[in-house]
Formats: C-alpha cells, structure tokens, sequence
C-alpha cells in the first residue's frame, strides 16, 4: 500500500491548507495521520488517487512523498507487537516508520516501512499480510 508523507513547518493552519488543495483538486482522503516533531510536522494520508494527491500538494508548495507500506494486522493483545517487532531486531531489519492504521474488534492494523520490503513480508508473516 502506498502513502503520502507531507512534511511541513508545523504551525496553525497547516491541516487546512493541505487539505484545502486536496479538496480543490476534487481528491478524496481516505486516511489521515499527523504526527509533531518539534518545528516540523508529518502528515501521512493514503487517498483515492495518490499520484494525484502528490502532484497537487507539491504545486501547493507542499513537500511531499510517496511511501509504499506493508499493512498487516494482529491480535490486539499486550505483546503482540512486540514479538513481531523482536523477529525484525533478530533479523536485522530497521523499522523506519509504524503506524496504527485501525483497531476494529480482536484486531489492530499496522502500516509499517522498513528497508527490506521482501524479508518484512516474512518476518510479519503471511497469515497477518492484509
């Protein structure tokens, strides 16, 4: 699955205005995290045409990219992340980036990156791939 990654200057407004030029571009978001980190902030939304939602927010003057995400879901149980995260620890693969992307009844789901799209694959293992 891929996702937008918008890093702007974090300050009032900025929701607005990034989904302002979504919405005059007639771009349908079908999901939305933002995140602070200190001066800067990240927006990190999926939509209908993501391709298109690039293009209008960088001539926004928005910088953006387009990250593609391995999406799976576990048990929403104390640990149980925590095993599939010790199986990329052991094998050596960063997580450069994890999101909750949904918790609905026994189940979270997750969209992860890391720097071995393939050995993640295994490493969450085929029955959690969503």
């Amino acid at each position: 699955m891929e996702r937008i990654i918008v890093m702007a200057k974090s300050q009032v407004g900025v929701i607005a205005d990034i989904t302002a030029a979504l919405a005059e571009a007639h771009i349908n978001i079908l999901s939305v995290n933002t995140e602070n980190t200190g001066e800067t902030g990240l927006v990190i939304l999926t939509a209908e045409d993501n391709d298109a939602a690039l293009q209008a927010l960088t001539t926004a003057g928005f910088r953006a990219v387009i990250d593609d995400v391995l999406v799976f879901r576990l048990r929403d149980e104390p640990g149980a992340l925590a095993k599939v995260a010790e199986r990329f620890k052991v094998a050596g693969v960063n997580i450069q980036s994890l999101h909750i992307l949904d918790r609905h009844g026994d189940y979270v789901t997750f969209a992860l990156s890391s720097d071995d799209r393939e050995k993640a694959e295994t490493l969450v293992g085929p029955e959690a791939l969503v």
